[in-house]
């Protein structure tokens, strides 16, 4: 299984809202995914809190927020989503899959 096997997902984090700690890659279907991308849809500054963080190293690292912006990481790094506190914040995600680690 390789490539694009699900669907695009439209992500929309409104006041409140967040992702804690996870990675992307587990059981089941979600086992085969790879690559995990993260498209930036909102204006940087159209929504307060919102942060796409990883941890790296034992150290939190912000991704940027820049409209436009596409993130693509391995999807078994540790990421999150800090809670919103103004607005909404929306991205477009989507997964890459590919046969077993050795």
């Amino acid at each position: 299984m390789l490539g694009f096997h699900q669907e695009l997902q439209l992500t929309r984090y409104s006041e409140g809202g967040f992702f804690d700690w996870h990675v992307d890659f587990g059981a089941g279907e979600i086992s085969a995914r790879k690559l995990s991308i993260t498209m930036q849809l909102s204006d940087a500054d159209a929504y307060e809190g919102g942060d796409l963080q990883f941890m790296v190293n034992n150290k939190i690292v912000n991704a940027p927020r820049e409209k436009g912006t596409i993130i693509i990481f391995p999807s078994f790094a540790m990421h999150r989503v800090t809670p919103i506190t103004k607005d909404t914040r929306q991205s477009i995600v989507g997964w890459v899959s590919g046969p077993p680690y050795r």
